[in-house]
C-alpha cells in the first residue's frame, strides 16, 4: 500500500510530538491517519508513547 505524503502531512506535526525518533514519524502519522496499530520492535515507539498501539513480533506471532 503507498500513502501519498499529502495525506498523512495533516498528522506530521502530531507525530512528531508523540515519536521519539523522528525516523518513526512518517509511521505514527501514518497510524494516525488510518487509525491502526503498528508493527515495530523498537522499544522506545512502544514504551515512550501510548497515542499509536505498538505490537512487537512475539505479539503478532501469538496473534
Amino acid at each position: 500500500m503507498l500513502v501519498p505524503f499529502e495525506e498523512i502531512e495533516p498528522f506530521i506535526e502530531k507525530a512528531k510530538a508523540i515519536s521519539p525518533d523522528v525516523k518513526d514519524v512518517p509511521y505514527i502519522a501514518l497510524a494516525l491517519k488510518l487509525n491502526i496499530a503498528v508493527w515495530s520492535n523498537d522499544g522506545p515507539i512502544k514504551k515512550k508513547q501510548n497515542i499509536v498501539k505498538v505490537y512487537p513480533t512475539h505479539e503478532i506471532a501469538e496473534l
